[in-house]
């Protein structure tokens, strides 16, 4: 019997339903694929190829689900360009033959077709029975097959061990993260888009922000901003409240936009992060309300100045930890004190690696970094994150938004 798919709940009489879908051929009109070339999907393909090449698989299995967060989840993604809307979805690679898409239901068969890398696309109500069946007609019963640990769910593991006893399953996502580290022009370039969404949709809140306004209205208004222009999802944080010098916690940190109403007085702490064909970018700014915050301002510009002493580390040859310790030098000597974390290495995850003070990763050309310090008073009572997203380029780097570096009051 094969195991229940997670998050599938159809059952037949009783039992788990094994049965899966044919998919019927109606011909779709391939539209241009959503934000790159065809030469980007075939750069990604003969790059994942390699890897199959070079680690001796007989396929790569690949699981896609929607989260917004770290680095794994993005294979799928990067692979098939493929979005998730619900659920999951499944890719398997083969060397020198064609790939093949699984998914839920025709309306995503459909919107695969159109949208993604992905020319075999496949219905299953139940993915991982589907993949074993597909080794199996390939011819895959024996040797090395590439798989990603932190995606696949335990119970699915345990079949493919059960089903397929003479394969070694190997962890490849650190092989897929190099070739995605990697990136083009064309990755730059959607880079670049998605931080000027950013920037509008700050832009846009600025415009609406007063008293009485709620939290979930600055919200919508930045993401309407960003949706109206081509963002396919959002991040948005926000956190509001009164700013005290010494009073511990006295500003909310940003968290999901809540029904509180602005106030004078108030200081608006904003997360804004729009994905764009896949790639996430992101701006952190503050806001006072009716009156400005000199204390307030004081571990700002201690924030904003350790940036920029960062950035002096920021081009290619450099390490990650590079920028960092140039940051805490920087904070030491004002007699703050710089805490991680310092930001995140963004791309088709919003947290693709965590830049620390002990990150040896080298900076080179296409990385995108969101560098945001978080300064803590010499008490240690009162913090405060601030920045934006920066990319690599050949001759050093490149700021994406397009915003000032004051703490404003409006």
């Amino acid at each position: 019997m094969t195991p229940a798919d997670p998050g599938s709940n159809q059952r037949a009489n009783g039992k788990l339903r094994e049965t899966v879908l044919g998919h019927k051929k109606i011909p779709i009109r391939r539209k241009e694929i959503m934000g790159f070339t065809l030469a980007e999907k075939e750069r990604r393909h003969r790059a994942v190829q390699q890897i199959l090449t070079t680690d001796n698989l007989q396929a790569l299995l690949l699981i896609g689900d929607t989260n917004v967060g770290e680095a794994f989840y993005g294979d799928y993604r990067y692979y098939t360009n493929n979005r998730i809307n619900f659920q999951r979805g499944m890719a398997l690679i083969f060397p020198g033959s064609k790939s093949v898409l699984f998914v839920r239901s025709e309306f995503s068969r459909q919107a695969a077709v159109r949208t993604s890398f992905m020319e075999d696309c496949r219905i299953s109500t139940n993915f991982i029975a589907d993949a074993v069946k597909l080794l199996k007609e390939r011819g895959v019963s024996r040797g090395r097959v590439g798989i990603n640990l932190e995606m696949l769910p335990a119970v699915w593991y345990i079949y493919l061990c059960r089903e397929l006893p003479q394969i070694e399953w190997v962890e490849t996502h650190d092989r897929i993260m190099q070739i995605r580290i990697q990136r083009s022009q064309e990755e730059a370039e959607v880079f670049r888009k998605g931080a000027a969404l950013g920037t509008g949709g700050f832009e846009a809140a600025l415009k609406i922000i007063r008293p009485g306004i709620s939290e979930q209205e600055i919200a919508a208004e930045i993401e309407y901003y960003s949706r109206a222009r081509g963002a396919e999802g959002h991040f948005t944080l926000i956190g509001s409240g009164k700013f005290e010098l010494g009073e511990k916690n006295a500003l909310p940190l940003p968290y999901t936009p809540s029904q509180r109403r602005i106030e004078i007085g108030d200081t608006i702490y904003l997360e804004i992060t729009p994905q764009y064909e896949g790639y996430w970018t992101q701006l952190v700014r503050m806001v006072n309300v009716g009156k400005p915050n000199p204390d307030l301002e004081k571990i700002q510009i201690v924030c904003r100045d350790a940036l920029k002493r960062g950035l002096e580390e920021f081009k290619p040859g450099k390490r990650v930890m590079d920028v960092g310790l140039a940051m805490e030098s920087y904070v030491r000597s004002c007699g703050y004190i710089l805490k991680e974390p310092l930001g995140h290495i963004c791309g088709l995850n919003l947290v693709e690696e965590r830049p620390t003070l002990k990150n040896e990763r080298v900076l080179q050309p296409g990385m995108a970094m969101v560098i945001h310090p978080t300064v803590f008073t010499p008490d240690g009572k009162n913090y405060l994150f601030w920045g934006e997203t920066y990319l690599i380029v050949q001759d050093g780097y490149e700021r994406l938004h397009r915003t000032g570096d004051a703490l404003l009051t409006i």
